[in-house]
């Protein structure tokens, strides 16, 4: 008899961990389909679970293809940055301005849970203009909600308040 009610508990307990499972699993797929736009935007129950899979593995790799853009805009306005403006190819060959042993420009990007914050600071003899600036920020697919400049002796302060503009 003791066998038996062993026997009875351990076919109770491994059921009631697969029910345990199989709620983590609902509940993961959940989450999956509430961060997945193409997903969260129609009722859970309408996707098999190879769709929402497939759906995701698509979502993920557009994601990654979008970091891959903007890891290359990124290089592309530092160069920039680094070499002068777009419409001077002169300006190119240059050195970056050096002001009191700081070499400029210099870019710094601080990330809120609302947005960002970027300082940019730039030589007053360089061509850079703060609509490049501007440019930069929302081309990183960010919207511009508060800026301004400061020119002190030979710098140029710009601050840009962003948020994401998905928002």
């Amino acid at each position: 008899m003791m066998k038996k009610y062993d026997g009875g508990s351990r076919k109770l307990e491994r059921k009631t961990i697969e029910k345990n499972r199989r709620i983590h699993m609902k509940n993961l797929c959940y989450k999956l389909t509430s961060v997945v736009p193409s997903l969260s935007s129609q009722p859970y129950k309408c996707f098999p679970q190879d769709s929402l899979f497939d759906q995701s593995a698509a979502y993920i790799k557009q994601l990654q293809n979008r970091i891959e853009q903007l890891k290359e805009k990124r290089d592309a306005t530092s160069r920039l940055l680094n070499n002068g403006t777009r419409n001077d190819p002169s300006c190119y060959d240059q050195p970056a301005v050096s002001c009191d042993g700081v070499r400029l420009p210099t870019v710094e990007v601080k990330e809120f849970d609302d947005g960002l914050q970027v300082n940019l600071t730039s030589g007053s003899e360089r061509n850079f203009t703060f609509s490049d600036v501007v440019r930069i920020v929302e081309d990183g697919g960010a919207e511009v909600v508060k800026s301004g400049y400061t020119t002190v002796g030979g710098k140029v302060f710009y601050t840009l308040h962003a948020q994401n503009s998905s928002r």
